[in-house]
């Protein structure tokens, strides 16, 4: 039997989420799933690659924000595609979207993937009217057992319908590189062999906090010539981030790659990579480092705790504290030893517990469970 699965998104952008979704696409036994995509917005960066596979795609429904008549779109496409089970994130109108097709009994199932772990201040973070759509959904997916927690004890989401899916990192792609590799990318990013180099990968905006990593980092930079700061990503702040940078004197030891879609080849030039984030549900960036055989140093948030192992893979410090991050990358950078260490344990807690191949085949288990169930 084929079950038939429409992901429904807002964008298929470059996120985190939407990487995993991809992976999971592109793995998916297609004699057993059928799986057509659907961007109530426009397609994003994911759509020429998914066509290119063969997978029908659907986007520009939503015309503006209180479009009623998207859903009839998105009915014709649920009935064209003989669609059984939506899969969504927790976008309110995808969210609603979903529910509306099951009560007009057009699909049997829906499913809602919820990565956050709440306001960056503290306190809930879901819209109280979307709470009781919520609870008629067929399963709420959590990325981390910290995050199902929290949308048990703050949200107030059943136990029961909540699971608990791990990220996955595919670990044939993102593995520790040889030294030409390393040399390659390093020539390319203007940097030597004999540099220390510390790298994060993120979204250059505030809940990253890369304005307390560059604060953290520079009385380093300044005491450790050899050290450099990679910064991967973009975003609105980076502006800000460079004039810091000058600020404080270290502007010719900081590099900004702008966004790149070569971040396995990337982490292969790094010796440390640094999370300094505000927030975070289960930040995938930190499994794709581990993955490369780097040392972590990490604050404390969101899912960071489950994914790495304290003192034996990653140090671990209290989120927004400039002080204590600027003295656990300044003992990573201080000891050989530590880091080879730490990279050795990253590395084999992927391969036993975040490899993609088990992201997916528990996504597609999920998928099959709740068809057999409606």
């Amino acid at each position: 039997m084929q079950y038939r699965i429409l992901i429904l998104e807002n964008e298929f952008g470059l996120g985190g989420s939407e990487k995993n979704l991809f992976e999971f696409i592109s793995r998916t036994d297609r004699s057993r799933v059928h799986i057509a995509v659907c961007c109530l917005k426009q397609g994003g960066y994911f759509k020429t690659r998914l066509e290119e596979m063969g997978v029908p795609f659907y986007d520009g429904l939503l015309r503006h924000r209180f479009d009623a008549l998207a859903f009839r779109e998105l009915d014709a496409i649920l009935q064209h595609e003989r669609i059984q089970l939506i899969s969504t994130f927790s976008h309110p109108n995808t969210v609603i979207f979903s529910y509306l097709a099951k009560l007009r009994r057009r699909v049997e199932a829906f499913m809602v993937e919820y990565h956050a772990t709440g306001h960056a201040d503290g306190g809930r973070l879901i819209p109280r009217y979307l709470l009781p759509i919520l609870r008629r959904a067929d399963a709420l997916v959590a990325v981390a057992q910290a995050q199902k927690e929290y949308l048990i004890r703050v949200e107030g989401l059943p136990r029961e319908t909540i699971r608990v899916i791990h990220n996955g990192v595919d670990a044939t792609v993102y593995r520790p590189g040889t030294p030409g590799e390393r040399s390659e990318v390093r020539r390319a990013l203007g940097l030597r062999d004999e540099h220390l180099v510390l790298m994060t990968v993120a979204s250059l905006k505030p809940l990253k906090r890369l304005d307390l990593l560059v604060r953290a980092t520079a009385p380093i930079l300044h005491s450790h010539a050899s050290t450099r700061l990679v910064l991967v990503g973009d975003g609105p702040e980076r502006g800000a981030l460079a004039s810091l940078a000058r600020e404080l004197g270290i502007a010719d030891r900081v590099v900004f790659t702008g966004p790149r879609d070569d971040v396995a080849d990337l982490l292969r030039a790094a010796d440390v990579f640094v999370l300094s984030s505000r927030t975070e549900a289960f930040p995938k960036a930190v499994l794709e480092a581990m993955a490369t055989g780097l040392p972590v140093v990490a604050t404390d948030v969101g899912s960071v705790g489950e994914m790495v192992e304290k003192g034996k893979s990653a140090l671990v410090v209290p989120g927004e504290d400039e002080q204590a991050l600027s003295a656990a990358i300044r003992r990573v950078v201080g000891d050989a030893d530590l880091r080879s260490a730490f990279g050795v344990r990253g590395r084999a807690i992927v391969d036993a517990r975040f490899r993609i191949e088990t992201m997916c085949a528990s996504r597609q288990a999920l998928f099959e469970e709740l068809l057999r169930d409606a």
